[in-house]
């Protein structure tokens, strides 16, 4: 899209024209036309490169989206959307449905937006009915139970549900940071308005969790993980934050270490675990050596499914968990959204400490190789000289802020690292009672 396109896209004529196709759409519309419901493809020029990581490839929501990208998507399908919408509730004009929909815009906007784009209180309503309105109806059409159901019922997703990469580029342009509207709003038009089809909240948390699905970098959803406690999504301040919660939760019981508790045997116990002085920092501040230099120092690593709560250090065998990384072309784009969410929203550093330890981890296609051989990273880059360098800049400009239990973890592993004598006595201890 050109400079002049974007000009008469977002000209004073747009909420006229969009109320008026909403309000009386053509023939051709309403009776699926593939044609006008495709989803379009992202302009050419970001397909011969990487889009940065916070770009939408083919779908723009909410008004923030406009600091992502000059061009909006999709925008047809979103009126037909809102048009069917109101032919079920029986809605006769768009103006009637934005008043049911907002009882205060601007405290709505203030509220949920931190610096929305300088457009007109009506382009904000509007813009945040088409958007919270599609997503609605996204969310009907997983409803349906099979393929020809979803073309049926929800013509408009047809060519998303028939195309695997759509539905994956869509995915993740949902998840992206400034891409987001507030759950609450998906709430409001699930409970405050009659219903032919049912949406109700228990189902809307089932669909938030088979959407995070597609995008979830730990892929814990692909194994039976019953010591995962499922999250309420519906509590959640938007979908990025549902993905957010659902990386971060806390198993219902810690993973416990199958090795024999060293710290059982007084004499040893007094041997290696003697009252401590004050952690002094390290030559490595607060980053971890690579994972070559810790194999080297006779620390293994294994893989552990689920969340990155999982991730831990066991001193008694040397031993740190890590969970199962799927790195693909989206790993990384998911990654730096889940990382600027925490920092500009959350009061925790988890997440932002996880990456610092992956990205302390990985320095040469040497540490990716030890990694990859634990189970560790699943690399479908292509190489892995590819996976380095996307880790190369993970945390530049990024706050690496104070994560007691991570904290005291990577002083575990330093002092593993840092006492290789001490270390190889407990190996060896270990492996004689093994």
């Amino acid at each position: 899209m050109d400079e002049e396109e974007f000009v008469i896209s977002f000209g004073d004529d747009w909420i006229e024209n969009t109320i008026r196709r909403i309000n009386a759409p053509t023939d051709a519309d309403t009776n699926g036309s593939n044609e006008s419901l495709k989803i379009s493809k992202p302009p050419q020029a970001l397909l011969d490169v990487r889009p940065e990581s916070y770009r939408p490839q083919l779908l723009t929501i909410g008004p923030l989206h406009g600091i992502l990208s000059d061009s909006a998507s999709a925008d047809r399908c979103k009126e037909l959307c809102v048009w069917r919408f109101m032919q079920r509730q029986e809605i006769p004009d768009v103006k009637q449905l934005m008043q049911r929909l907002f009882d205060d815009p601007r405290s709505f906007l203030d509220t949920h937006y931190s610096n929305p784009l300088d457009y007109s209180l009506e382009r904000h309503q509007l813009m945040l009915t088409l958007d919270s309105i599609f997503i609605y109806e996204f969310f009907l059409s997983m409803c349906a139970t099979d393929p020809e159901s979803k073309t049926e019922q929800n013509g408009h997703f047809q060519t998303l549900w028939k195309n695997n990469i759509i539905v994956k580029q869509f995915s993740r342009d949902l998840f992206l940071m400034g891409n987001q509207i507030p759950m609450s709003f998906l709430k409001k038009l699930i409970e405050d308005f009659p219903r032919e089809r049912k949406l109700e909240l228990g189902e809307l948390n089932r669909k938030l969790r088979e959407l995070i699905k597609i995008v979830d970098p730990f892929l814990t959803w692909n194994f039976e993980d019953e010591n995962s406690e499922i999250p309420d999504f519906c509590k959640c301040s938007h979908l990025l934050d549902c993905l957010y919660v659902w990386v971060c939760r806390e198993p219902l019981q810690k993973n416990g270490s199958d090795a024999m508790n060293l710290c059982s045997i007084p004499q040893l116990c007094n041997l290696f675990w003697r009252k401590q002085e004050p952690r002094q920092k390290t030559i490595f501040g607060n980053r971890l050596p690579t994972a070559s230099r810790l194999s080297k120092a006779s620390i293994r690593f294994r893989v552990i499914v689920g969340s990155i709560s999982v991730m831990k250090y066991d001193k008694t065998n040397l031993r740190f968990d890590l969970p199962r990384l799927i790195v693909n072309d989206r790993t990384e784009d998911v990654l730096r959204n889940l990382l600027a969410h925490e920092q500009s929203s959350k009061s925790s550093g988890d997440f932002t400490k996880y990456v610092a330890i992956m990205n302390s981890l990985i320095d040469t296609p040497e540490d990716v190789a030890i990694l990859t051989k634990a189970q560790v990273i699943e690399n479908y880059l292509g190489s892995d000289e590819k996976l380095v360098e996307m880790w190369n800049n993970m945390c530049t400009n990024v706050d690496i802020r104070a994560c007691e239990r991570w904290d005291d973890m990577t002083h575990d592993v330093l002092d593993g690292y840092e006492n290789p004598g001490r270390s190889m006595a407990m190996r060896s201890i270990f492996l004689s009672h093994g």
